[in-house]
Formats: C-alpha cells, sequence, structure tokens
C-alpha cells in the first residue's frame, strides 16, 4: 500500500501523524508524509520521505503573537479564521499530485484540502481526530468555543452557527479547488472536513470518551517512539534532587514571556519543588532563574515525563495524552479551543487539576503544584490509567484499520472499533 499521510498545523497536529507515517513504514508499506515546514527535520530525522505543504504554523504565530492574547480565548479563533483561506490554498497546490502516486490518504489535524485530494485520485481517505470534540455531536461545542456541559440544544445551536458562519467564510474557496480537480460541490465547509463517516479518533477512552452519537472507531492516542537521549545537561539536573515537575505550553504564543517566566519561577519557589521549563514556541526561559528551574527546548515527552512529578502543560491533545500515558498528574492551563475540554477531562477522570491561562497567578500555579505532589489519591488513579494506556497499541490498530479501508475501498467506513 502507498499511504499520503497529511499534517498541517502545530508540533500537536504534526507528531501523531508521524508516528502514523512511522507504524506504516513499519508494517511494510509505502509512506510520503506531507505536512507543516516547521516540522520537515522531525520528518527526516524518521527517515519519512516529505513534502513541505500547508502554512508555516511557528512563523504564522509569532507574527500573531500580540493578537493571540491569553486574556481572550477568541483572539486565538480569530487569528485562525485569517490565515485559513491562504491554508487551504497553500494544500490544494500540493496535495492533489501526491494524492494521484497513492492508495490512500489520511489527514489529521488542521488538513482541510484532503478528502477533496482524494476524491480526485479515487482513492480512499480517513481523517484522524485527536479529539471527540474535533467532530460534530450534540454532547459537546465545537472546539472554537472555550465552553464545556453546556445542555444538548446549546451545542446544537453552536454547531449549527459554525456551518453557517464556515460556509459564507470560504465555502466558496472550497468550491473552486473542488471544481479545478472536476469534483461536484458539496453543502457544507464543516461536514465535509469533519464527516464521522471517514473519521477515526486516535484518544484514549479514560481521558476522553466518545459521545454517544459518534458510533465510529476509537483507537487510542497515537505514540511516537523517540529513543533520542535527553541533553547531558537535562540529565545532571535529574540527578541532583527528587523528581521535578515539567512546565511548558507548547505551540501557544505569549505577548509577555518574560513576564510569565517570571510567574512560573515564583510559583515553583513557592511550591517548593524543582522543575523543567520549556521554552516552546513562547520562549520562555531567561538567566537568574536559579538552581532549581531548568530551561529546555523540544524533547521527548515520552522519555521526559515518567521521570516527572507531575506536568503542567497547556492541554493540547498530545501532550494531555503524554502526561495520561506517563501515568504522572497533570495542571492543564488551557488558553484556547479544545484545550478547554482536555482539562475538563483530567478533571473528570480524577488525574489533575486544572487553571485556565487568563487566570493564572503565582499563588494558583503554586496551590496547583503543591496538590498534585501531595494528593496519593491523584497519584494513584494517575498510575492505574497510564498502566491501562501503555498496555495497547493504538498504532497497530490504526494501521489495519487503514488496510481494511484499502482493501474495500466501497465501504463508508471500517466497523467500529472499541478499545478495552
Amino acid at each position: 500500500m502507498r499511504a499520503l499521510v497529511l499534517a498541517c498545523g502545530s508540533r500537536g497536529d504534526f507528531q501523531p501523524m508521524l508516528a502514523l507515517a512511522v507504524a506504516l513504514r513499519n508494517r511494510g508499506h509505502e509512506v510520503f508524509l506531507a505536512g507543516s515546514p516547521t516540522f520537515a527535520s522531525e520528518a527526516a530525522a524518521f527517515g519519512i520521505p516529505f513534502e513541505p505543504a500547508g502554512m508555516d504554523a511557528r512563523r504564522v504565530l509569532e507574527e500573531n503573537r500580540e493578537r493571540v492574547n491569553h486574556r481572550n480565548p477568541f483572539d486565538a479563533v480569530r487569528v485562525l479564521n485569517r490565515v485559513m483561506l491562504d491554508e487551504v490554498r497553500s494544500q490544494s497546490e500540493v496535495f492533489p499530485s501526491l494524492a494521484r502516486r497513492s492508495d490512500l490518504v489520511v489527514g489529521g489535524g488542521a488538513i482541510l484540502a484532503g478528502r477533496d485530494a482524494a476524491e480526485a485520485a479515487g482513492i480512499p481517505y480517513r481523517y484522524v481526530g485527536y479529539t471527540p470534540q474535533i467532530l460534530p455531536s450534540a454532547h459537546h461545542v465545537p472546539i472554537m468555543l472555550p465552553w464545556i456541559r453546556t445542555p444538548r440544544l446549546v451545542n446544537r445551536l453552536g454547531w449549527w452557527g459554525m456551518r453557517v458562519f464556515y460556509n459564507r467564510f470560504f465555502l466558496a474557496s472550497l468550491l473552486e479547488y473542488r471544481r479545478g480537480l472536476g469534483l461536484p460541490p458539496v453543502s457544507s465547509i464543516i461536514d465535509h472536513i469533519f464527516s464521522p463517516e471517514l473519521s477515526f479518533v486516535a484518544a484514549d477512552p479514560e481521558l476522553a470518551p466518545l459521545p454517544p452519537d459518534l458510533d465510529i472507531p476509537q483507537v487510542g492516542s497515537f505514540f511516537l517512539p523517540d529513543e533520542r537521549p535527553l541533553p547531558p545537561e537535562l540529565e545532571r539536573f535529574l540527578a541532583e534532587g527528587e523528581p521535578p515537575v515539567y512546565i511548558g505550553f507548547g505551540s501557544m504564543p505569549d505577548a509577555e514571556p518574560e513576564q510569565t517566566t517570571r510567574l512560573i519561577s515564583e510559583a515553583v519557589r513557592r511550591a517548593g519543588c524543582r522543575a523543567v521549563l520549556s521554552s516552546g514556541w513562547a520562549g520562555f526561559g531567561a538567566e537568574g532563574l536559579g538552581k532549581d528551574v531548568h530551561v529546555v527546548g523540544p524533547l521527548s515527552h515520552g522519555l521526559l515525563f515518567p521521570r516527572m512529578s507531575g506536568v503542567v502543560h497547556h492541554g493540547g491533545a498530545g501532550t494531555t495524552a503524554a502526561s495520561a500515558r506517563a501515568g504522572v498528574p497533570q495542571v492543564v492551563v488551557p488558553h484556547a479551543f479544545d484545550q478547554f475540554m482536555m482539562a475538563h477531562y483530567v478533571r473528570r477522570a480524577g488525574l489533575g487539576t486544572s487553571v485556565p491561562r487568563n487566570r493564572l497567578s503565582v499563588e494558583g500555579l503554586a496551590r496547583a503544584l503543591v496538590q498534585i505532589r501531595q494528593d496519593e489519591s491523584m497519584q494513584a488513579r494517575a498510575a492505574r490509567v497510564g498502566e491501562r494506556i501503555r498496555a495497547r497499541s493504538p498504532l497497530d490498530a490504526a494501521v489495519t484499520l487503514l488496510e481494511e479501508v484499502v482493501r474495500a475501498p466501497s465501504e463508508p467506513a471500517a466497523a467500529p472499533v472499541r478499545v478495552a
């Protein structure tokens, strides 16, 4: 099988699909990966053929650093809407020619033009959601809305509003793209791109169970085995004292990184713990943080998180899943999008606590750090859930599902797979 894997967006969008590409190759399939140029070196590190497609996610966020204000989660949505047309155009320039050389197209994250490329090539397409919230359901609002536990009527109205807004916003551009490919028109952007019939969910049910009206495969979160060693200076820091906490907000920008760094450093001091601080795309870290805070760049969460006493993160689906897999308590600091629902999932499962980014303070973060390091019942639950997650093989299940799709392309979707 020749599989085209598409992965545009941030690291959290890209890395699960890189893991899937590696798993497909290891099963003996020919794989080609197209995605954000930001991560070309990551694909090269794992020997996966790569073609840049879509916008440079890091550059987009850096250029809009001032607009993505943590005081208002809707600011991130406005920036996304502003660049979405350019993202569609960029993807549509690359995907169709690659799809014509493939037997299957599978997209994840911010893939907006993948289904059309597969349709034009006459081959199957599947979309991978990292959270059930990416797909329309009466049991949750769209990821653009920072609300949880809303009535079903509100949820339905939210999805209706999404359909109306995005049809007005760029349905015409999608229809132009489809006409160029010789394809018939579609009536709904949302239902076309995020179709449950052509999707499966790569999320762990202990965290993010499917709602009752999404009867689709759920295979568990994708984990990228990355055995590249941790930096020697980090190993020295880990060996010098008790297990630290990890603190990092991933791809989230920050208009005041120096101020946030000082906030984090003071909270760590008040909580009486040590910390590994990820600089992330915000650029955290500065001189004079003291011996108890060690600043790092990108590295393997799979190697680092099991050695932490807890993880403080932004609530991205990938980081939340990696923390749960490691079996350590979490503090989720949601900034935007599905991160608020991820914080809800973590609290509901008893795996940690949360502090919204627009209310983050020294006192609040210090209290949360003390809680995850002293709450023995939370630690025990996190350990048990981690064992369950590590016991399953979601990538093997996903590859098997995709192999079945290619063998029976006339079927609208594979039979539902429920993880144990």
